[in-house]
């Protein structure tokens, strides 16, 4: 069975719980590839805009170009730029002092290029591109939401060094404006136990000054996560959420037997990777991508 926390502020119930199943859109779409304003990625347009909200897509910490999530989206209608950040021609080759600017440029240009409805640009990411996604979100108003897949919720380091916080020798995974990024404590009074502090404690991201709603999405069975579990990780974040009274929708939908590999629309065939089964994965797919869809069309609605 799903476990399914849901707050709202300002959004029907019906809406965010993903009542329309369908895409509504008619899978017509421009596909284009960007290397203009110093990005690199690609754009996928409907051929029949429908005013809706934009989505910038991002992949985990492999990197490179991940163009499914941006055509499913288009094909519902949303205008969708997947992005590359690392591990792609003309993008550093891994995670680390990557800089969020990059990101906050992407979804800058997607507003003026696709002038979605009300300019509405959302982030949809997957893994520590969930983490970027989330990231970027609490420091900058230009991202109005945000839908993570497996994400981890604290601020972790360089690839291969994720949790050596003290190793000098760990840079640093994002920077912006400049600044090397390292996440927040949470202050002690909040603290579940303080004897027993977690990364997303320590190094937590400051999830409560994000401008808009949230959508976290996680595997009962992921071992995807160095440090946490995407399960536990979204669900600190949903706490601090609550006790920072955050007034904007939040949502966190958590899929037993489902591993890491959970971000792609369906249908999913697999490989399976880092925990669950091809049926828990398959599972989360079909459950989460219509949610998803209702989730974005909301930003709208309200």
């Amino acid at each position: 069975m799903i476990s399914r926390r849901v707050f709202l502020a300002g959004i029907s119930a019906a809406a965010l719980a993903g009542c329309d199943s369908g895409d509504g859109g008619d899978n017509t779409v421009i596909r284009k590839e960007i290397r203009e304003a110093g990005l690199v990625g690609t754009l996928f347009s409907p051929a029949h805009p429908q005013n809706l909200p934009a989505v910038v897509c991002l992949t985990g910490a492999g990197g490179g170009l991940w163009e499914e999530p941006a055509r499913a989206l288009a094909g519902a209608g949303f205008p969708a730029l997947a992005l590359a950040t690392h591990n792609f021609a003309g993008r550093p080759a891994s995670i680390r002092l990557l800089p969020l600017d990059y990101i906050e440029q992407a979804v800058d240009w997607l507003r003026a290029r696709a002038k979605p409805k009300n300019g509405i640009v959302a982030l949809r990411a997957w893994s520590r591109g969930g983490e970027a996604a989330l990231l970027l979100a609490s420091l900058t108003p230009s991202v109005n939401a945000v839908i993570a897949y497996a994400p981890r919720c604290y601020v972790g380091r360089q690839d291969n060094k994720p949790n050596n916080f003290d190793d000098p020798r760990a840079a640093a995974a994002w920077t912006y404006r400049g600044k090397p990024l390292t996440g927040e404590a949470l202050p002690r009074a909040m603290l579940q136990d303080p004897a027993h502090q977690s990364f997303e404690d320590l190094f937590g991201i400051v999830v409560e000054r994000i401008k808009g709603p949230v959508m976290l999405v996680s595997g009962q069975a992921d071992t995807g996560l160095s440090g946490t579990t995407a399960t536990f990780s979204s669900e600190q974040a949903m706490r601090r959420l609550e006790l920072f009274k955050f007034p904007y929708a939040h949502v966190h939908y958590s899929y037993p037997d489902a591993g890491h590999t959970i971000a792609a629309p369906p249908p999913f065939i697999g490989p399976v990777e880092a925990g669950g089964s091809l049926a828990g994965d398959r599972a989360a797919i079909a459950d989460s991508w219509p949610r998803s869809l209702a989730f974005l069309r909301a930003l709208v609605a309200a």
